[in-house]
């Protein structure tokens, strides 16, 4: 603010009126008059143009907040009380040029100098203000380009990470240059990829981020590919809709586009020399912001200077990552070594230890520092000698030795070692030889556990004698792991224990251990082998003395007896399977250098494991043995005991059906409804006994069949002949498809038994529908299959249907014991045959069941008939 000044406006003025309104109408500024309400005097052509004639016109104190206008920088709108030429009018004070950010006529955005003087009367009266809108809106432009290239420049200067810093200029592009900055760099697949999304205005950011799955197709004829082919940077002044149908990528893009509208635009190839990275794309929406030639000028340095700027990063990236490779590969190659659970070393051209890691100074029980500088046989004498020559070999021939054995014997056990030997070259020069040693005792440990194992489950499973099992066991545990074996089964009282099985490894030991025999520990004797048994809990003395001797002892004579095998090392433990103790097995060694470890321990739990089952399911399989005989001996006295009483009830109820015919004709009636009721009970009984008589012959082998020539088509005709009057009664009518005749090996009565049962069921689940039978050959087969119009058979139930005591749901499940397929399919496979059940061929609804009977061969050097 300055001091108060102002212009006199008076009649006296000494310059005309219409001169001073030529002299505004030529100002190169805009040039506004207003009284002291705010009301418009008057304006020149300047101001015009910048405002608008409506606007100026309807200008009044109170509604100078109308005019759209900020302060730069904070984007904070003015208020009419803000205004330079209000401030002049309430405080007489002149405004001299104030930046503002106004929107102007037509929605043009402008930057301006405002400026506000009072005009007093010749008698000192305030009588208004003059405005003054200097645009610099072109300079302000040319400032911000500047600026930005400038700041641009910086950013690109100050930071290698070319990715972070192309998205801060972008964010700066918005805040000089433009409404919408993208940038879209090329990526290892060789596809354009949106790096950076930028708005000015926050509002429009949720929109412009949607647009991030559209970068513009690498190779494609949009405007953004070929500037990328090209590598020539684009004006676009004036953006149409057909620039943007080429420019979008589908109709979402599209109306993503339209929604965005942008007005002008830059497009800006990222390139040095031959070599593209992508392409910025500054944007303006708005009417007044178009961009020219000189804008063009300033963003192609731009582009210059990043694009440089990004070469230069990823040259240094490359260069960076390179020496981060090389050290990293240093620190990992060292740490690998360190770190590595397998030896690792190498030595040079004379076969001296340049660098080991610490597992081969470990194996060799040498301190690492020691190798150092020194040859294998140096190092370690004699033991040394086989390692340097291989050493040699590889050296001289150039050819790797892979996985050779090695075996140390130092310490309490051996040790197994492979170990694989390389020629080490740097490019052409063979600098020496590389080693690689792993130890695979476990392994080899395990593999032996696991034969061992798979040989005594073999073993266990050739037998379901307990005994045998017992004695299989006795001698695995003597083979793989002790000098003698010991086994105690529980009697049937579940208390004493009786001694079955002793192994011991040579004939000596052997004597020595039959005297042991009598001396399973009693119940309440204190010793290790009771307290197994009872605990269920394995237990391992590695080292024999004199108090664990007496733990093993039942008495003074059998304490002497121990003293003559002379265990130096023991193991027991349970023989356990489904929760219940079944014995124990003890195992001992005799040699003086020989000692169990838990990992023995372990293998013998394995083993006694597998021998506690086999045992188990021996006797098991014994009991269930037992209780089959018991159960077909009673099903075939029972059921033979019941066919003598059944057949005379029903001789007796025949006689009095002829007695009853012979009765009047109501009293007949009435009492033969009753006896045909009993007799058909007395039918149906007949037959369950006849099955259960059948189960149980086959159950105990003695079904006997009498094989002969039996001609399948005549027999299926007169069986059918046979049942018409059951048939009729169930509302089924039969028919036979058997033109040719058929002959079989087969027992008669048996292939009618499975038949007649075939057609029962037909009748008993598809009642007053057809029954259809079929004779035919196929090959050495004679086939009869009999298709019912039935509900049928779902696929998982058609080998459930043939198993013993097995009914279908319905009506007829309490009416039969489900024996009637499970007889016919065995009195099939009795014949060498098989009867199955399958959907009818033709789709159709019903089941179709079918057995396979040998054909009959005439004899050799039979005359044919």
């Amino acid at each position: 603010m300055s001091e108060p000044t102002g212009t006199f406006l008076a009649e006296s003025t000494p310059v005309p009126q219409e001169w001073l309104r030529t002299v505004l109408q030529l100002l190169p500024v805009g040039v506004v008059i207003v009284d002291t309400a705010g009301r418009l005097l008057a304006a020149n052509a300047a101001a015009n143009a910048l405002w608008g004639q409506p606007a100026l016109t309807g200008m009044r104190l109170e509604n100078f907040g109308g005019f759209e206008a900020y302060w730069p920088g904070t984007g904070k709108r003015l208020r009419g009380e803000d205004w330079a030429v209000a401030r002049t009018l309430k405080s007489r004070q002149t405004v001299s040029n104030e930046e503002v950010d106004i929107v102007g006529k037509d929605g043009a955005r402008r930057t301006i100098l405002n400026s506000a003087a009072p005009l007093y009367s010749a008698e000192g009266q305030l009588v208004g203000a003059v405005n003054i809108n200097v645009d610099i809106t072109e300079r302000k432009a040319t400032e911000r380009a500047e600026f930005f290239v400038s700041e641009a420049s910086r950013l690109l200067a100050e930071s290698l990470d070319w990715e972070t810093t192309l998205k801060a200029v972008a964010r700066l592009a918005t805040l000089e240059w433009a409404d919408y900055c993208m940038v879209d760099v090329l990526g290892a697949d060789g596809e354009l990829h949106r790096l950076a999304l930028s708005s000015r205005d926050p509002r429009k950011q949720a929109l412009l981020d949607q647009t991030l799955g559209f970068p513009p197709k690498a190779g494609s004829g949009s405007p953004l590919a070929q500037v990328l082919t090209r590598g020539k940077p684009v004006l676009v002044a004036d953006i149409t809709p057909q620039w943007l149908d080429a420019a979008s990528r589908s109709p979402e893009h599209r109306r993503l586009l339209d929604a965005l509208a942008p007005r002008s635009s830059m497009l800006l190839p990222l390139a040095v020399g031959q070599r593209r990275f992508g392409i910025i794309n500054l944007v303006s929406a708005s009417p007044a912001r178009r961009y020219t030639r000189r804008d063009l000028g300033y963003a192609t340095e731009f582009a210059r200077r990043a694009a440089l700027a990004v070469e230069s990063a990823r040259l240094y990236r490359e260069a960076r990552e390179a020496l981060r490779e090389r050290d990293a590969s240093a620190a990992m190659l060292e740490a690998f070594f360190a770190a590595s659970p397998v030896g690792m070393g190498f030595v040079n051209q004379e076969l001296r230890y340049v660098r080991l890691n610490k597992v081969i100074a470990e194996n060799n029980g040498i301190p690492l520092e020691r190798h150092l500088d020194l040859t294998p046989r140096e190092l370690m004498g004699p033991a040394g000698g086989p390692i340097e020559d291989l050493l040699r070999q590889v050296l001289e021939s150039e050819v790797a030795v892979v996985d050779n054995p090695v075996q140390y014997v130092a310490g309490p056990e051996p040790r197994t070692f492979l170990a694989t030997y390389f020629p080490v070259r740097s490019g052409t020069e063979l600098l020496g030889v590389g080693g690689v040693v792993r130890e695979i005792t476990e392994q080899r440990r395990m593999e032996d556990h696991l034969r061992f194992l798979t040989d005594a489950t073999t073993r266990l499973a050739t037998s379901l004698d307990w005994r045998t099992t017992v004695r299989n066991v006795a001698e695995l545990v003597v083979a793989q792991l002790a000098d003698y074996c010991l086994v105690d089964m529980l009697g049937e009282d579940g208390e004493h224990l009786e001694r079955v099985e002793r192994r011991a490894r040579d004939d000596e030991l052997q004597a020595r251990l039959e005297k042991s025999m009598p001396y399973a520990p009693p119940p309440g004797a204190r010793t290790v082998l009771r307290r197994v048994l009872e605990t269920g809990r394995p237990e391992l003395v590695a080292e024999v003395d004199e108090a664990a001797m007496q733990a093993f002892a039942v008495n003074e004579v059998h304490r002497d007896v121990l003293e003559g095998l002379s265990p130096r090392s023991v193991m027991v433990v349970p023989l356990m399977a489904r929760g219940r103790t079944l014995g124990i097995v003890s195992a001992a060694t005799c040699s003086p250098t020989r000692r169990f470890s838990m990992r023995d321990l372990s293998q013998l739990e394995d083993l006694a494991w597998r021998a506690a089952l086999a045992v188990d399911n021996a006797r098991l399989y014994r009991q269930a043995e037992q209780a089959v005989a018991a159960r077909d001996e009673f099903v075939a006295v029972a059921t033979h005991e019941l066919r003598t009483p059944l057949s005379a009830l029903r001789l007796q109820l025949t006689s009095l059906q002829r007695s009853v015919d012979k009765l009047p004709s109501e009293e007949s009636e009435r009492l033969g409804q009753g006896l045909a009721g009993a007799l058909r009970q007395a039918e149906r009984l007949t037959r369950l006994v006849t099955h259960l008589f059948d189960v149980a012959r086959l159950g105990t082998g003695q079904m006997a069949l009498e094989l002969g020539a039996v001609e399948l088509s005549s027999l299926v005709h007169a069986l059918v002949a046979r049942m018409e009057e059951a048939l009729a009664t169930a509302g089924c009518v039969a028919v036979v498809h058997a033109d040719a005749p058929v002959v079989a090996l087969a027992d008669r009565p048996r292939v009618e038994q499975v038949l007649m049962n075939l057609l029962t069921n037909a009748m008993k689940y598809a009642p007053g529908l057809p029954v259809e039978l079929y004779v035919e050959r196929e090959g050495d087969r004679a086939v009869i299959a009999v298709r019912d119009w039935g509900p049928g058979i779902p696929p998982e139930a058609r080998e459930r249907i043939f198993e013993r005591f097995t009914r279908n749901t319905g009506a007829h499940a309490r009416a039969s014991l489900g024996l009637g397929l499970y007889i016919s399919r065995q009195l099939a496979r009795a014949h060498g045959g098989d009867l199955f059940v399958e959907s009818p061929p033709d789709g159709g609804p019903g089941s179709r069941f079918v057995l396979h009977l040998p054909r009959w061969k005439k004899p050799s050097g039979t005359a044919p008939g």
